[in-house]
């Protein structure tokens, strides 16, 4: 059997709408692995964002965190790529949301601050069990050293427009219908996983790839084998080469790593 990387979404693909990996889906992954495969969590979450997760990173042998901008290997947390923002462009950003009143995360590493609390976010901080903290002024941040990204929730139309109109140094992706992650420019999670399979000496036509929402198309689309979980929107399902009968409360994970020649 010819070794496959498993690079799999999580929110809306992997993990439940609980945020959870079910008991089943850690089994499939630890069947893949025990086959010679490599599994890798592809998504837009950043090192905060899986700290609900924590317990489950060793299910994985790497991590494509931010959307294709920073790549993480389990075993000892070693950072194998990181792509960040200017400090400039950190700066520009930061002081237009601030002199706005605009709600804005810094997501960076395991540091999360934001420029106003709300009741979304904070129902957000209790599903991961940790609280960011807030800032109010350029000088409480670490901008000066550049950043790898940002969020944008409540206020994500006003803060878009303003990247796209201002800031060529930066870029945005839509992660849920609400919710925007913010980058370096050219991130795609395709990237990531190409950087990932050029470490490990896998063929790109040897990738499985899997996925539930617009920013998973690319790496979908360029995947040996790009899968689409029951659960994604039509426009997702269309340009995969697989979609998969469970959707994410159901297991998904199983049907995925069955793809890779598994028997589960």
């Amino acid at each position: 059997m010819k070794r496959k990387l498993l690079a799999l979404d999580l929110d809306g693909t992997i993990v439940n709408d609980d945020y959870v990996l079910t008991e089943e889906s850690k089994r499939a992954l630890a069947r893949a692995r025990e086959a010679g495969h490599v599994v890798a969590y592809v998504t837009g979450r950043r090192d905060v964002d899986m700290y609900n997760m924590r317990h489950d990173i060793p299910c994985a042998d790497y991590m494509v965190l931010n959307n294709g901008g920073k790549v993480v290997r389990n075993s000892d947390g070693a950072v194998l790529y990181n792509k960040t923002i200017a400090p400039e462009d950190c700066r520009k950003l930061i002081e237009y949301a601030l002199e706005q009143d605009l709600q804005l995360h810094i997501c960076d590493g395991m540091t999360w601050i934001v420029t106003r609390m709300t009741e979304g976010t904070m129902d957000y901080a209790r599903s991961l069990g940790i609280v960011p903290g807030v800032f109010r002024s350029l000088e409480e941040t670490e901008w000066e050293k550049g950043l790898e990204g940002f969020m944008a929730t409540c206020d994500w139309d006003p803060i878009s427009r303003y990247i796209e109109e201002n800031l060529p140094g930066a870029s945005y992706v839509h992660s849920e219908p609400e919710c925007i992650d913010i980058m370096a420019p050219g991130i795609r999670k395709w990237d990531g996983i190409e950087i990932l399979s050029r470490l490990l000496d896998i063929p790109t036509e040897d990738v499985i790839a899997a996925g539930n929402y617009y920013n998973d198309m690319d790496m979908i689309r360029m995947a040996g084998l790009g899968v689409a979980v029951a659960n994604s929107p039509q426009e997702v399902k269309d340009i995969a080469d697989y979609v998969t009968r469970l959707d994410n409360n159901h297991h998904a994970a199983v049907e995925i790593v069955s793809l890779a020649g598994v028997e589960v």
